[in-house]
């Protein structure tokens, strides 16, 4: 059972005991990405995220590293749309100079300027491996055309020019509005007791108080045609994308179960009929993109181009037969336990409920209940599904 907890420094701490296995997940999560930043600092969240690996008041860059290694943990970070993580996996015994050296990396870096001019370079080879990956590349060009000029329309790792243009003072001002306690999760799931979490906790993790971060604006849903660029590929990458559900919105039990129905899976009915009977695409599937107030749902198809127009057609099809006839018993029941195999196969991953259980306390303000999501699961009915349909 998930534990909301909070440390001396106002850190709140979100903590799941596992005595079954002899792992620690920690990870600091912040209430920071793309969607909080202006055209200018588009990239800034991502470009802290890698630079704090790069050298702190107590270690070089090449010292985390070892370090890092000599405990065989798995250390790591990510940015998105809406959270910027931190992270450790690691042997129990080990957790205590673990998490030395992630609160070191992520409360006392420098951004050293020699550093800085070398990991720009790196930041570009990742704009340019995304640019040269067609689903990554669409996947970018369907947000714009669905966001419009809003922030979630923007790249997470923003552009070539705001890249070059960033310096270690302008990293440090953006850090200062957005890693403060009220943005802030520390997320723990493992073989680690309450006792040691507070410990660690008011030891290592003081970050400096500051004003939780005002709620994003919630965009409005664009509609039309977004081409994106000719690139020398063999198929055409097409998104279409409809208006979806925020996170945590009451009704994400029976759109998980649609997905599930329409494109989720193996019986799911755009790989039926798109794959295995048309042999149109290698690849078609569908997925939800939820975030704080809003939300989308996609379908995405890889084809021939001489086939867009027919796989576009059968897509089309495909959804007002949907929208007319909704799902049947059948589809509904497998649905919902592809659903649910899927979400409590997630929740056996300490990783996973890590990650989880952060979003939901920085988002919600919310504990997960693993037991609640299954039950919302099962009480899924058709009539739920036609109207999220």
């Amino acid at each position: 059972m998930q534990e909301i907890i909070t440390s001396t420094h106002n850190i709140r701490i979100a903590y799941t005991y596992n005595p079954y296995v002899r792992s620690v997940c920690l990870g600091v999560f912040v209430r920071s990405g793309s969607r909080y930043e202006t055209p200018e600092q588009g990239g800034i969240s991502h470009m802290i995220e890698h630079m704090c690996f790069k050298g702190t008041w107590r270690r070089s860059a090449l010292q985390l590293s070892k370090e890092m290694d000599d405990l065989g943990a798995n250390f790591n970070a990510y940015t998105s749309k809406e959270i910027t993580a931190y992270y450790v996996q690691c042997i129990d015994d080990c957790i205590e100079p673990a998490v030395d050296l992630l609160s070191d990396l992520v409360l006392h870096h420098t951004f050293p300027a020699d550093e800085m001019a070398k990991e720009k370079e790196v930041v570009l080879e990742e704009i340019d491996m995304c640019a040269d990956t067609p689903d990554d590349l669409v996947s970018d060009v369907a947000a714009r055309a669905h966001w419009g000029d809003d922030p979630l329309g923007a790249a997470v790792l923003g552009t070539k020019d705001n890249v070059l243009r960033f310096t270690p003072e302008d990293l440090f001002a953006y850090e200062r509005e957005r890693y403060v306690s009220s943005n802030v999760i520390l997320s723990v799931v493992g073989n680690i007791s309450r006792d040691k979490v507070l410990e660690l906790a008011d030891r290592y993790f003081v970050f400096p108080e500051g004003p939780a971060c005002a709620p994003a604006p919630i965009p409005t849903h664009a509609k039309g045609v977004q081409m994106g660029e000719s690139k020398a590929v063999e198929q055409a990458n097409l998104i279409i994308t409809y208006p979806g559900l925020p996170y945590g919105d009451p009704d994400t039990a029976a759109l998980s179960v649609l997905d599930s129905v329409l494109g989720g899976a193996s019986s799911s009915i755009l790989f039926q009929k798109l794959r295995e009977e048309a042999g149109l695409a290698y690849s078609v599937y569908s997925y939800p993109s939820s975030y704080a107030g809003v939300g989308a749902y996609s379908v995405y198809v890889g084809t021939n181009p001489a086939k867009v127009d027919r796989a576009l057609k059968m897509i089309a099809a495909i959804v007002r037969d949907l929208k007319r006839e909704g799902v049947d018993e059948d589809q509904l029941r497998r649905g919902r336990q592809m659903t649910r195999s899927s979400f409590v196969l997630a929740t056996e991953s300490c990783m996973a409920i890590m990650r989880g259980q952060a979003r939901r306390l920085l988002q919600l303000d919310a504990s997960l209940d693993i037991d609640k999501e299954i039950a919302r699961l099962d009480a899924v009915t058709l009539e739920d599904v036609r109207r999220v349909i």
